[in-house]
């Protein structure tokens, strides 16, 4: 019985100490990640040594970037960016993102550069 009592007692503790998070994810929502920390954990290690010919991300490359959103299209370096280019996996190899992180991704990376 009293075993029983405190287990009564001590549930709505534990039921209060699930998180949005424990909740959003067990429904299926995920949040959105930020350019930057995508940036960081899928495409710097590329984009900041040219490895497989990925241009630079760095204002020394602001006129190529520039050049690029000029010649083709935001749009178009967005679509790049999901179906892939070159030696550069679609979603660069974020199989988990959305369409919208990488938008936010690719603004990230034309930021570094100054893009105009």
């Amino acid at each position: 019985m009293l075993m029983r009592s405190f287990f009564i007692m001590t549930l709505p503790l534990v039921l209060a100490a699930c998180t949005d998070a424990d909740s959003a994810s067990s429904s299926g929502e995920k949040a959105v990640r930020d350019g930057a920390s995508l940036y960081q954990q899928y495409c710097v290690v590329c984009h900041s040594s040219g490895a497989g010919g990925a241009p630079i991300v760095a204002k020394e490359n602001r006129l190529h970037w520039s050049h690029e959103v000029e010649e083709e299209g935001f749009d178009a370096i967005v679509r790049e960016a999901i179906n892939g280019v070159n030696a550069m996996p679609p979603r660069g190899g974020c199989v988990d993102c959305s369409d919208e992180e990488i938008r936010a991704t690719v603004i990230h990376m034309l930021q570094l550069s100054g893009a105009k």
